[in-house]
């Protein structure tokens, strides 16, 4: 990388469950989460390792989690 070269930002670590190749594109906040996914990650609905709780049951919730910062 050169001197000229724009600082790369870094994304949120949230792995979408659609597929499981799918990141956040909202930029790292806390813990390399976005602060949508970070303040999940809090809740217990979201492991440390980027991917949804299978604790969290709520289909609705799910999807908001899964859909967040994903470019439809």
């Amino acid at each position: 990388m050169s001197s000229e070269d724009p600082p790369v930002k870094a994304r949120c670590r949230f792995v979408s469950s659609l597929g499981g190749v799918q990141r956040c594109q909202d930029p790292s906040y806390r813990e390399g989460f976005c602060r949508f996914h970070f303040e999940a990650l809090l809740e217990g609905e979201v492991l440390p390792n980027g991917q949804l709780s299978e604790r969290l049951t709520d289909q609705h919730r799910r999807r908001a989690l899964n859909y967040h910062g994903i470019p439809l």
